[in-house]
Protein backbone atom coordinates (compact mmCIF):
# COMPACT_ATOMS: atom_id res chain seq x y z
CA UNK A 1 0.00 0.00 0.00
CA UNK A 2 3.18 2.32 0.99
CA UNK A 3 4.62 1.66 -2.64
CA UNK A 4 1.28 2.35 -4.11
CA UNK A 5 1.28 6.18 -2.60
CA UNK A 6 5.05 6.54 -3.02
CA UNK A 7 4.43 5.80 -6.82
CA UNK A 8 1.30 7.85 -6.80
CA UNK A 9 3.45 10.74 -5.48
CA UNK A 10 6.33 10.37 -8.13
CA UNK A 11 3.78 10.12 -10.76
CA UNK A 12 2.00 13.52 -9.79
CA UNK A 13 5.44 15.46 -9.55
CA UNK A 14 6.57 14.08 -12.62
CA UNK A 15 2.98 15.69 -14.28
CA UNK A 16 3.59 18.72 -12.73
CA UNK A 17 7.08 19.07 -14.05
CA UNK A 18 6.10 18.31 -17.16
CA UNK A 19 3.02 20.36 -17.69
CA UNK A 20 4.31 23.83 -16.11
CA UNK A 21 0.31 25.33 -17.74
CA UNK A 22 -0.83 22.95 -14.66
CA UNK A 23 1.98 23.97 -11.74
CA UNK A 24 2.44 27.66 -12.72
CA UNK A 25 -0.05 29.74 -15.12
CA UNK A 26 -3.21 27.55 -14.56
CA UNK A 27 -2.84 28.76 -10.73
CA UNK A 28 -2.85 32.31 -12.03
CA UNK A 29 -5.47 32.34 -14.43
CA UNK A 30 -7.94 34.80 -13.31
CA UNK A 31 -6.29 35.95 -10.08
CA UNK A 32 -5.33 39.56 -9.91
CA UNK A 33 -1.78 40.70 -9.93
CA UNK A 34 -0.26 44.06 -9.11
CA UNK A 35 3.06 45.25 -11.74
CA UNK A 36 3.71 48.70 -10.50
CA UNK A 37 0.48 51.50 -10.77
CA UNK A 38 -1.12 48.33 -12.96
CA UNK A 39 -3.19 45.35 -11.85
CA UNK A 40 -3.78 42.85 -14.42
CA UNK A 41 -5.31 39.31 -14.54
CA UNK A 42 -3.49 36.49 -16.69
CA UNK A 43 -6.29 34.82 -19.52
CA UNK A 44 -6.61 31.49 -20.91
CA UNK A 45 -4.21 32.26 -23.78
CA UNK A 46 -1.64 33.30 -21.43
CA UNK A 47 -1.75 37.09 -21.80
CA UNK A 48 -2.56 39.69 -19.63
CA UNK A 49 -5.20 42.39 -19.24
CA UNK A 50 -5.16 45.13 -17.31
CA UNK A 51 -7.96 45.57 -15.00
CA UNK A 52 -6.68 48.80 -13.44
CA UNK A 53 -4.36 51.97 -13.32
CA UNK A 54 -3.75 53.97 -9.93
CA UNK A 55 -1.09 56.15 -11.78
CA UNK A 56 -1.16 59.65 -11.89
CA UNK A 57 0.96 60.45 -15.40
CA UNK A 58 -0.35 62.92 -17.71
CA UNK A 59 1.34 61.40 -20.58
CA UNK A 60 0.64 57.96 -20.84
CA UNK A 61 1.69 54.76 -23.24
CA UNK A 62 0.40 51.68 -22.27
CA UNK A 63 2.76 48.91 -21.44
CA UNK A 64 2.80 46.43 -23.89
CA UNK A 65 3.96 43.74 -21.42
CA UNK A 66 3.89 43.21 -17.18
CA UNK A 67 6.07 41.48 -15.50
CA UNK A 68 7.27 39.88 -18.60
CA UNK A 69 3.81 38.87 -19.82
CA UNK A 70 2.00 40.62 -23.06
CA UNK A 71 -0.44 42.68 -23.07
CA UNK A 72 -3.33 42.26 -24.91
CA UNK A 73 -6.42 43.52 -23.37
CA UNK A 74 -8.11 46.84 -21.52
CA UNK A 75 -10.72 45.79 -19.19
CA UNK A 76 -13.96 47.74 -18.75
CA UNK A 77 -13.76 50.89 -16.48
CA UNK A 78 -9.84 49.87 -16.15
CA UNK A 79 -8.67 53.82 -16.16
CA UNK A 80 -12.15 55.11 -15.21
CA UNK A 81 -12.49 58.70 -13.90
CA UNK A 82 -8.48 59.73 -14.10
CA UNK A 83 -8.28 63.34 -13.99
CA UNK A 84 -4.72 63.23 -14.58
CA UNK A 85 -4.52 61.33 -17.94
CA UNK A 86 -4.14 63.77 -20.63
CA UNK A 87 -2.27 62.02 -23.88
CA UNK A 88 -2.92 58.77 -24.66
CA UNK A 89 -0.95 56.10 -26.59
CA UNK A 90 -2.57 52.45 -26.66
CA UNK A 91 0.49 50.06 -28.18
CA UNK A 92 0.56 47.77 -30.79
CA UNK A 93 -0.20 44.22 -29.44
CA UNK A 94 -3.18 45.35 -27.82
CA UNK A 95 -6.58 43.39 -29.76
CA UNK A 96 -9.55 44.52 -27.45
CA UNK A 97 -10.55 47.68 -24.62
CA UNK A 98 -13.90 47.32 -22.68
CA UNK A 99 -16.84 48.90 -21.98
CA UNK A 100 -15.87 52.54 -20.86
CA UNK A 101 -12.87 51.80 -20.07
CA UNK A 102 -11.64 55.79 -20.11
CA UNK A 103 -14.79 57.10 -18.99
CA UNK A 104 -14.97 60.29 -17.36
CA UNK A 105 -11.08 60.77 -17.95
CA UNK A 106 -12.53 64.79 -17.41
CA UNK A 107 -8.69 66.24 -18.82
CA UNK A 108 -7.82 63.60 -21.85
CA UNK A 109 -7.67 65.73 -24.93
CA UNK A 110 -5.86 62.82 -27.45
CA UNK A 111 -6.05 59.20 -27.77
CA UNK A 112 -3.79 57.00 -29.91
CA UNK A 113 -5.09 53.38 -31.11
CA UNK A 114 -3.32 51.04 -32.52
CA UNK A 115 -3.55 48.70 -35.76
CA UNK A 116 -3.96 45.71 -33.46
CA UNK A 117 -6.85 46.87 -31.89
CA UNK A 118 -10.11 44.95 -33.44
CA UNK A 119 -12.76 44.69 -30.76
CA UNK A 120 -14.55 48.18 -28.45
CA UNK A 121 -16.71 47.74 -26.12
CA UNK A 122 -19.52 50.47 -24.91
CA UNK A 123 -17.95 53.69 -25.58
CA UNK A 124 -14.33 53.57 -23.93
CA UNK A 125 -14.55 57.49 -23.78
CA UNK A 126 -18.04 58.41 -22.59
CA UNK A 127 -17.74 61.53 -20.66
CA UNK A 128 -14.22 62.56 -21.48
CA UNK A 129 -15.56 66.17 -21.62
CA UNK A 130 -11.93 67.89 -22.94
CA UNK A 131 -11.03 65.13 -25.24
CA UNK A 132 -10.24 66.79 -29.41
CA UNK A 133 -9.33 63.98 -31.14
CA UNK A 134 -8.74 60.24 -31.51
CA UNK A 135 -6.25 58.83 -34.15
CA UNK A 136 -6.37 55.29 -35.39
CA UNK A 137 -3.27 53.68 -36.67
CA UNK A 138 -2.79 53.03 -40.14
CA UNK A 139 -3.36 49.20 -41.17
CA UNK A 140 -6.57 48.94 -38.94
CA UNK A 141 -9.55 47.43 -40.38
CA UNK A 142 -11.74 47.13 -37.28
CA UNK A 143 -12.18 50.78 -36.39
CA UNK A 144 -12.91 53.46 -38.86
CA UNK A 145 -12.38 58.01 -37.82
CA UNK A 146 -14.99 60.07 -39.86
CA UNK A 147 -14.02 63.33 -40.44
CA UNK A 148 -16.28 64.56 -37.97
CA UNK A 149 -14.10 62.44 -35.08
CA UNK A 150 -16.87 60.10 -35.17
CA UNK A 151 -15.31 56.39 -34.23
CA UNK A 152 -17.15 53.49 -35.82
CA UNK A 153 -16.50 50.00 -35.34
CA UNK A 154 -16.69 48.49 -39.02
CA UNK A 155 -17.38 44.50 -38.34
CA UNK A 156 -20.80 45.54 -36.10
CA UNK A 157 -21.44 48.56 -38.32
CA UNK A 158 -21.75 50.40 -35.01
CA UNK A 159 -21.15 54.17 -34.24
CA UNK A 160 -19.16 53.84 -30.76
CA UNK A 161 -18.18 57.55 -30.14
CA UNK A 162 -19.35 61.11 -30.62
CA UNK A 163 -16.78 63.43 -29.81
CA UNK A 164 -18.16 66.02 -27.07
CA UNK A 165 -16.29 69.33 -28.45
CA UNK A 166 -17.40 69.20 -32.22
CA UNK A 167 -19.29 72.01 -33.24
CA UNK A 168 -23.09 72.49 -31.92
CA UNK A 169 -25.38 71.38 -34.43
CA UNK A 170 -27.49 68.26 -36.69
CA UNK A 171 -26.09 65.13 -37.19
CA UNK A 172 -26.77 62.74 -39.71
CA UNK A 173 -26.42 59.37 -39.14
CA UNK A 174 -24.40 57.84 -41.83
CA UNK A 175 -25.51 54.92 -44.58
CA UNK A 176 -24.57 52.28 -43.55
CA UNK A 177 -24.82 52.24 -39.38
CA UNK A 178 -26.88 49.84 -37.95
CA UNK A 179 -26.03 50.30 -34.35
CA UNK A 180 -25.92 53.26 -32.43
CA UNK A 181 -23.89 51.99 -29.18
CA UNK A 182 -24.50 52.40 -25.84
CA UNK A 183 -23.48 56.01 -24.49
CA UNK A 184 -22.17 57.05 -27.84
CA UNK A 185 -23.83 60.22 -27.77
CA UNK A 186 -23.26 60.41 -23.25
CA UNK A 187 -23.92 64.37 -22.23
CA UNK A 188 -23.14 65.64 -25.91
CA UNK A 189 -24.60 69.03 -26.11
CA UNK A 190 -23.53 70.05 -28.66
CA UNK A 191 -25.87 68.01 -30.89
CA UNK A 192 -29.51 69.60 -31.59
CA UNK A 193 -31.21 67.12 -34.06
CA UNK A 194 -30.53 63.44 -35.18
CA UNK A 195 -31.08 62.67 -38.49
CA UNK A 196 -31.45 59.15 -39.72
CA UNK A 197 -30.98 58.14 -43.31
CA UNK A 198 -33.60 55.43 -44.93
CA UNK A 199 -31.86 52.66 -46.51
CA UNK A 200 -31.35 52.45 -50.31
CA UNK A 201 -34.50 50.55 -51.78
CA UNK A 202 -32.27 49.21 -53.98
CA UNK A 203 -29.84 47.59 -52.15
CA UNK A 204 -31.17 44.27 -50.96
CA UNK A 205 -28.46 43.33 -49.11
CA UNK A 206 -28.29 46.80 -46.99
CA UNK A 207 -28.75 47.16 -43.86
CA UNK A 208 -30.69 50.12 -42.29
CA UNK A 209 -30.54 51.60 -38.23
CA UNK A 210 -31.63 48.70 -36.37
CA UNK A 211 -31.00 49.17 -32.69
CA UNK A 212 -30.26 52.25 -30.49
CA UNK A 213 -28.27 50.91 -27.03
CA UNK A 214 -28.49 52.02 -23.42
CA UNK A 215 -27.56 55.89 -22.65
CA UNK A 216 -27.06 56.18 -26.13
CA UNK A 217 -28.28 60.09 -26.26
CA UNK A 218 -27.91 59.92 -22.77
CA UNK A 219 -27.95 63.95 -21.15
CA UNK A 220 -27.98 65.43 -24.76
CA UNK A 221 -29.20 68.82 -22.71
CA UNK A 222 -29.47 70.66 -26.78
CA UNK A 223 -31.14 67.68 -28.91
CA UNK A 224 -34.45 68.98 -29.74
CA UNK A 225 -35.82 66.75 -32.63
CA UNK A 226 -35.61 62.93 -33.23
CA UNK A 227 -37.34 61.31 -36.53
CA UNK A 228 -36.95 57.79 -35.96
CA UNK A 229 -38.94 57.25 -38.88
CA UNK A 230 -36.48 55.38 -41.29
CA UNK A 231 -34.74 53.82 -38.77
CA UNK A 232 -35.53 49.64 -38.45
CA UNK A 233 -35.47 49.37 -34.78
CA UNK A 234 -37.49 47.11 -32.77
CA UNK A 235 -36.48 48.69 -29.08
CA UNK A 236 -35.12 51.49 -27.85
CA UNK A 237 -32.41 50.70 -24.96
CA UNK A 238 -32.89 51.92 -21.72
CA UNK A 239 -31.55 55.83 -20.38
CA UNK A 240 -31.25 56.13 -24.42
CA UNK A 241 -32.78 59.37 -24.40
CA UNK A 242 -33.07 59.96 -20.75
CA UNK A 243 -32.18 63.75 -19.64
CA UNK A 244 -32.82 65.24 -23.12
CA UNK A 245 -34.37 68.02 -21.97
CA UNK A 246 -34.88 70.69 -24.91
CA UNK A 247 -36.42 67.69 -27.02
CA UNK A 248 -39.62 68.06 -28.37
CA UNK A 249 -40.49 66.45 -31.08
CA UNK A 250 -40.28 62.77 -31.67
CA UNK A 251 -41.45 60.89 -34.51
CA UNK A 252 -41.31 56.77 -33.85
CA UNK A 253 -40.90 53.82 -36.51
CA UNK A 254 -43.55 52.13 -36.98
CA UNK A 255 -41.92 48.54 -36.52
CA UNK A 256 -40.94 49.54 -32.78
CA UNK A 257 -42.35 46.93 -30.04
CA UNK A 258 -40.78 47.98 -27.34
CA UNK A 259 -39.62 51.01 -25.33
CA UNK A 260 -37.00 50.33 -22.49
CA UNK A 261 -36.73 51.49 -18.85
CA UNK A 262 -36.29 55.15 -18.48
CA UNK A 263 -35.89 55.64 -22.04
CA UNK A 264 -37.22 59.28 -22.48
CA UNK A 265 -36.69 60.12 -18.56
CA UNK A 266 -36.96 63.94 -18.06
CA UNK A 267 -37.47 64.92 -21.57
CA UNK A 268 -39.16 68.06 -19.85
CA UNK A 269 -40.21 69.59 -22.94
CA UNK A 270 -41.59 66.72 -24.84
CA UNK A 271 -45.50 67.91 -25.06
CA UNK A 272 -47.13 64.90 -27.44
CA UNK A 273 -47.02 60.88 -27.51
CA UNK A 274 -48.35 59.01 -30.48
CA UNK A 275 -46.81 55.53 -30.33
CA UNK A 276 -46.98 53.09 -33.23
CA UNK A 277 -49.78 50.09 -33.02
CA UNK A 278 -46.60 47.66 -32.99
CA UNK A 279 -45.77 48.78 -29.42
CA UNK A 280 -46.34 45.84 -26.64
CA UNK A 281 -43.91 46.86 -23.64
CA UNK A 282 -43.25 49.83 -21.69
CA UNK A 283 -40.34 49.78 -19.42
CA UNK A 284 -40.32 51.26 -16.12
CA UNK A 285 -40.07 55.22 -15.87
CA UNK A 286 -39.94 55.36 -19.30
CA UNK A 287 -41.65 58.91 -19.44
CA UNK A 288 -41.06 59.91 -16.10
CA UNK A 289 -40.84 63.50 -15.56
CA UNK A 290 -41.63 64.42 -19.36
CA UNK A 291 -43.01 67.30 -17.31
CA UNK A 292 -44.33 69.18 -20.40
CA UNK A 293 -46.53 66.14 -21.95
CA UNK A 294 -49.71 67.08 -22.43
CA UNK A 295 -51.04 63.90 -24.51
CA UNK A 296 -50.67 60.29 -24.54
CA UNK A 297 -52.63 57.75 -26.52
CA UNK A 298 -51.19 54.28 -26.31
CA UNK A 299 -52.06 51.53 -28.47
CA UNK A 300 -54.04 48.54 -28.44
CA UNK A 301 -50.70 46.28 -28.07
CA UNK A 302 -50.11 47.63 -24.25
CA UNK A 303 -51.27 44.97 -21.53
CA UNK A 304 -49.22 46.65 -19.08
CA UNK A 305 -48.21 49.93 -17.82
CA UNK A 306 -44.66 49.54 -15.80
CA UNK A 307 -43.67 51.47 -12.20
CA UNK A 308 -43.66 55.51 -12.45
CA UNK A 309 -44.27 55.21 -16.64
CA UNK A 310 -45.78 58.67 -16.60
CA UNK A 311 -45.23 59.83 -13.38
CA UNK A 312 -44.74 63.68 -12.31
CA UNK A 313 -45.85 64.32 -15.98
CA UNK A 314 -47.13 67.19 -14.18
CA UNK A 315 -48.70 68.84 -18.11
CA UNK A 316 -50.55 65.81 -18.84
CA UNK A 317 -54.36 66.54 -19.28
CA UNK A 318 -55.71 63.98 -21.65
CA UNK A 319 -54.72 59.84 -21.60
CA UNK A 320 -55.99 57.18 -23.61
CA UNK A 321 -55.22 53.91 -22.54
CA UNK A 322 -55.93 50.79 -24.83
CA UNK A 323 -59.19 47.62 -24.09
CA UNK A 324 -56.53 44.82 -23.44
CA UNK A 325 -54.81 47.13 -20.36
CA UNK A 326 -54.93 44.83 -17.56
CA UNK A 327 -52.17 45.82 -14.98
CA UNK A 328 -51.16 49.84 -13.93
CA UNK A 329 -47.84 49.27 -12.08
CA UNK A 330 -47.31 50.97 -8.49
CA UNK A 331 -46.82 54.95 -9.20
CA UNK A 332 -47.40 54.65 -12.77
CA UNK A 333 -49.35 58.13 -12.83
CA UNK A 334 -47.96 59.67 -9.53
CA UNK A 335 -48.66 63.37 -9.53
CA UNK A 336 -50.19 63.59 -12.68
CA UNK A 337 -51.39 66.83 -11.09
CA UNK A 338 -53.79 68.67 -14.44
CA UNK A 339 -55.04 64.97 -15.53
CA UNK A 340 -58.74 65.90 -14.77
CA UNK A 341 -60.63 62.84 -16.21
CA UNK A 342 -59.91 59.49 -16.89
CA UNK A 343 -61.67 56.36 -17.71
CA UNK A 344 -60.04 52.81 -17.03
CA UNK A 345 -60.44 50.31 -19.52
CA UNK A 346 -63.12 47.19 -18.72
CA UNK A 347 -60.06 44.75 -19.39
CA UNK A 348 -58.10 46.29 -16.14
CA UNK A 349 -57.56 43.68 -13.34
CA UNK A 350 -54.60 45.22 -11.26
CA UNK A 351 -53.89 49.05 -10.00
CA UNK A 352 -51.04 48.91 -8.45
CA UNK A 353 -49.82 51.16 -5.07
CA UNK A 354 -49.41 54.59 -5.50
CA UNK A 355 -50.49 54.56 -8.98
CA UNK A 356 -52.64 57.92 -9.28
CA UNK A 357 -51.35 59.43 -5.92
CA UNK A 358 -50.78 62.89 -6.33
CA UNK A 359 -53.42 63.39 -9.68
CA UNK A 360 -54.41 66.53 -7.41
CA UNK A 361 -56.41 67.80 -10.64
CA UNK A 362 -58.65 64.27 -11.16
CA UNK A 363 -62.30 64.95 -10.87
CA UNK A 364 -63.71 61.58 -12.09
CA UNK A 365 -62.75 57.97 -12.47
CA UNK A 366 -64.15 55.37 -13.75
CA UNK A 367 -62.57 51.96 -12.65
CA UNK A 368 -64.47 49.10 -14.01
CA UNK A 369 -66.04 45.84 -12.14
CA UNK A 370 -63.37 43.19 -13.58
CA UNK A 371 -60.52 45.12 -11.41
CA UNK A 372 -59.66 42.85 -8.54
CA UNK A 373 -57.01 44.99 -6.31
CA UNK A 374 -56.18 48.15 -5.51
CA UNK A 375 -52.80 49.08 -3.65
CA UNK A 376 -52.34 51.49 -1.39
CA UNK A 377 -52.41 55.03 -1.79
CA UNK A 378 -53.33 54.43 -5.34
CA UNK A 379 -55.60 57.53 -5.27
CA UNK A 380 -54.08 59.00 -2.35
CA UNK A 381 -54.11 62.99 -2.75
CA UNK A 382 -56.21 63.51 -5.31
CA UNK A 383 -57.69 66.53 -4.16
CA UNK A 384 -60.42 67.05 -6.83
CA UNK A 385 -61.87 63.47 -6.76
CA UNK A 386 -65.30 63.75 -5.87
CA UNK A 387 -67.16 60.58 -6.05
CA UNK A 388 -66.02 56.81 -6.24
CA UNK A 389 -67.88 53.44 -6.91
CA UNK A 390 -65.54 50.70 -5.98
CA UNK A 391 -65.53 47.31 -7.82
CA UNK A 392 -67.57 44.42 -6.73
CA UNK A 393 -64.62 42.35 -6.56
CA UNK A 394 -61.95 44.39 -4.48
CA UNK A 395 -62.07 42.33 -0.99
CA UNK A 396 -59.30 45.09 0.78
CA UNK A 397 -59.06 49.02 1.01
CA UNK A 398 -55.48 49.03 1.82
CA UNK A 399 -54.06 51.66 3.73
CA UNK A 400 -53.99 54.98 2.33
CA UNK A 401 -55.64 54.45 -0.55
CA UNK A 402 -57.87 57.63 -0.21
CA UNK A 403 -55.83 59.50 2.22
CA UNK A 404 -55.85 63.18 1.26
CA UNK A 405 -58.83 62.83 -0.64
CA UNK A 406 -60.35 66.15 0.74
CA UNK A 407 -63.49 66.39 -2.20
CA UNK A 408 -64.33 63.10 -2.05
CA UNK A 409 -67.99 63.39 -0.98
CA UNK A 410 -69.23 59.82 -1.52
CA UNK A 411 -67.90 56.11 -2.03
CA UNK A 412 -69.36 53.16 -2.24
CA UNK A 413 -68.07 50.48 -1.28
CA UNK A 414 -67.98 46.97 -2.47
CA UNK A 415 -70.69 44.56 -0.70
CA UNK A 416 -68.54 41.72 -0.18
CA UNK A 417 -65.28 44.04 1.14
CA UNK A 418 -63.92 42.41 4.13
CA UNK A 419 -61.28 44.53 5.59
CA UNK A 420 -60.32 48.51 5.60
CA UNK A 421 -56.55 49.15 6.06
CA UNK A 422 -55.38 51.76 8.24
CA UNK A 423 -55.76 55.71 7.53
CA UNK A 424 -57.83 54.64 4.21
CA UNK A 425 -59.50 57.52 4.56
CA UNK A 426 -57.37 59.73 6.71
CA UNK A 427 -58.46 63.65 5.97
CA UNK A 428 -60.93 62.98 3.81
CA UNK A 429 -62.37 66.04 4.97
CA UNK A 430 -65.63 65.99 2.82
CA UNK A 431 -66.59 63.00 3.07
CA UNK A 432 -70.30 62.55 4.96
CA UNK A 433 -71.87 59.43 4.93
CA UNK A 434 -69.69 55.53 4.41
CA UNK A 435 -71.93 52.55 4.36
CA UNK A 436 -69.87 49.75 5.33
CA UNK A 437 -70.94 46.44 3.98
CA UNK A 438 -71.18 43.47 6.48
CA UNK A 439 -68.25 41.13 5.97
CA UNK A 440 -66.00 43.58 7.11
CA UNK A 441 -64.46 42.35 10.19
CA UNK A 442 -61.72 45.11 10.71
CA UNK A 443 -61.25 48.55 10.36
CA UNK A 444 -57.50 49.93 10.35
CA UNK A 445 -56.40 52.65 12.79
CA UNK A 446 -57.13 55.70 12.13
CA UNK A 447 -59.22 54.43 8.71
CA UNK A 448 -61.60 57.62 8.97
CA UNK A 449 -59.56 59.69 11.04
CA UNK A 450 -60.16 64.11 10.56
CA UNK A 451 -63.29 63.17 8.14
CA UNK A 452 -64.03 66.58 9.60
CA UNK A 453 -67.80 66.38 7.72
CA UNK A 454 -68.44 62.71 8.35
CA UNK A 455 -72.18 62.49 9.99
CA UNK A 456 -73.36 59.11 9.76
CA UNK A 457 -71.76 55.95 9.93
CA UNK A 458 -73.42 52.62 9.31
CA UNK A 459 -71.52 49.48 10.64
CA UNK A 460 -71.22 46.26 9.61
CA UNK A 461 -72.89 43.61 12.78
CA UNK A 462 -70.23 41.42 13.03
CA UNK A 463 -67.19 44.08 12.92
CA UNK A 464 -64.71 42.05 14.93
CA UNK A 465 -61.49 45.05 15.42
CA UNK A 466 -61.07 48.61 14.87
CA UNK A 467 -57.56 50.60 16.06
CA UNK A 468 -58.44 53.27 18.80
CA UNK A 469 -58.04 55.97 16.64
CA UNK A 470 -60.57 55.03 13.73
CA UNK A 471 -62.84 57.61 14.34
CA UNK A 472 -60.44 60.15 15.18
CA UNK A 473 -61.32 63.98 15.01
CA UNK A 474 -64.39 62.99 13.46
CA UNK A 475 -65.99 65.82 14.92
CA UNK A 476 -69.47 66.00 13.31
CA UNK A 477 -69.73 61.97 14.09
CA UNK A 478 -72.98 61.46 16.67
CA UNK A 479 -74.49 58.60 16.26
CA UNK A 480 -71.30 56.47 16.82
CA UNK A 481 -71.86 52.97 18.69
CA UNK A 482 -69.99 52.43 21.62
CA UNK A 483 -66.57 50.34 20.45
CA UNK A 484 -64.81 50.08 23.30
CA UNK A 485 -64.98 46.20 23.38
CA UNK A 486 -63.48 46.37 19.59
CA UNK A 487 -60.36 48.01 20.08
CA UNK A 488 -57.07 46.48 19.83
CA UNK A 489 -54.25 48.20 20.72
Amino acid sequence: MRKCIAYLLIFSIFLLAACPALAGERIWLGKEMVSGYYTFVMQEDGTAMITRYDGEESTLTVPDTLDGVSVTAIAGSAFQSNDALMELVIPEGIVSVGDYAFQRCSNLTEVTLPASLNEVGMNPFAGCQALLGIGVAEGNTSLKISTEGVLFSISDRRLVYYPMLRESGPYTIPKGTRVIGASAFYQCENITELIIQKREEDDPKGIGLSAIGRRAFYQCENLQAINLEDAEISTIGADAFCGCRKLKKLTFPERITSIDERAFQDCTNLQELILPEAITSIGEMAFRNCASLEFVELPEGVTSIGKNTFADCKDLRELILPEGLSYIGGGAFQNCENLQKLELPESLDYIGSEAFDGCAGLEEISIPDTCSFIGAYAFARCKALKSMVMPSYVYTINPFTFSGCISLTEIELPEELEEIGEKAFFCCYSLKEIVIPDPVEEIGDYAFSNCLALEHVELPEDLETVGPHTFEACDNLKDLPDLSDLIEE
